[in-house]
């Protein structure tokens, strides 16, 4: 990872990060918030800005068969499988999507048209149970599942990690989605975090 090269890129929250006080450094050209001033504990709710991940999209009748190249394993529907610094979403039988770098022939590159955060915490399931009407329940979406609802009328991609919930939505909306997390958030003192 290379840090203090000139930014060619920038998340939709760049300026949200820097109104707050936050440490900006430039890692492989994105203008990336490392630190914020009051950082969230270990063991705390914090929400990160994961948008200078790249995202490709494979689709059609040979999604699975290009996934499983990629993974060594079939990647179920529904299901996020995780390996090298990338997570890989089935969302349906004909789509996959792939945030994290990743050379495949016949991926298409749509970092453009995603922005991503995570939420990490004991509470992270009761925040999102208080802005989505998705059932996120153990029973319905164990970790290293993905499932595709509305967050205040923003259509999001949810992947359950092990040790987070993310959220992948429109760039256009990131900022909306952001402030509504936080905001559902502050009885748990949910913190925006850096990624260091």
């Amino acid at each position: 990872m290379m840090t203090g090269a000139t930014p060619i890129a920038a998340g939709p929250l760049i300026h949200v990060h820097r109104r707050c006080g936050a440490t900006i450094e430039v890692v492989d050209g994105w203008e990336l918030a490392v630190r914020y001033p009051t950082e969230p504990g270990v063991g705390e709710n914090a929400i990160v800005d994961m948008s200078h991940q790249s995202v490709h999209e494979v689709s059609g009748a040979s999604t699975g068969e290009v996934l499983q190249s990629l993974c060594g394993v079939d990647v179920p529907i529904r299901s996020v499988h995780t390996a090298e610094q990338r997570q890989v979403y089935r969302p349906t039988d004909t789509r996959g999507l792939i945030f994290g770098d990743v050379t495949l022939p016949g991926a298409i590159d749509v970092t453009g048209g995603w922005s991503s955060v995570a939420l990490f915490g004991p509470d992270a399931r009761t925040v999102l149970n208080k802005i989505s009407g998705l059932d996120l329940r153990d029973e319905t979406l164990p970790p290293s599942h993905c499932c595709q609802g509305p967050v205040f009328g923003v259509n999001t991609l949810f992947g359950r990690l092990e040790d987070q919930y993310q959220l992948h939505a429109c760039p256009d909306v990131l900022e909306f989605l952001w402030e509504v997390i936080l905001d559902a958030g502050a009885e748990f003192n949910l913190k925006p975090a850096g990624l260091n």
